[in-house]
């Protein structure tokens, strides 16, 4: 019988300009048995699955230029256990400024482009704030 390896819990950092909240997040991440990349601005194209180098995805020939209203972003991927929980309170008990838009990696949006997923959650934000009749 053999056993399956789970695959390393990663965190794509998007976007993370104070470098004293980076370093923050990245220690965290790094004690936690979480692997932390950061994604460049070029990379937005990129499908998450490329990002993640997962087996059968491969980059865009192209990079796109740095995007105006492009927002900080966390995506997560083989989360486990209660590792998003501690994530979260991580950023409560440090009182660092949230990251909005967080997202974790799903059969669906692992094709999609960094770029993709951020106006999928730009929309949801927008659809959850949104005021009822």
């Amino acid at each position: 019988m053999t056993t399956q390896a789970l695959p390393q819990p990663t965190v794509l950092l998007f976007g993370l300009k104070d470098p004293g909240r980076l370093a923050a997040i990245r220690s965290h991440l790094n004690a936690a048995g979480i692997k932390a990349v950061e994604v460049p601005d070029g990379d937005w194209n990129q499908s998450l699955g490329a990002l993640l180098e997962l087996p059968g995805f491969a980059r865009a020939p192209a990079a796109l230029p740095a995007g105006a209203g492009r927002e900080e972003m966390l995506v997560m991927f083989a989360f486990r256990d209660r590792m998003l929980g501690d994530l979260l309170r991580f950023f409560r008990e440090r009182n660092l400024p949230p990251v909005s838009l967080k997202a974790m990696v799903t059969p669906t949006n692992v094709q999609w482009s960094a770029a993709k997923l951020q106006e999928e959650l730009k929309q949801e934000r927008a659809w959850f704030h949104t005021e009822l009749p």
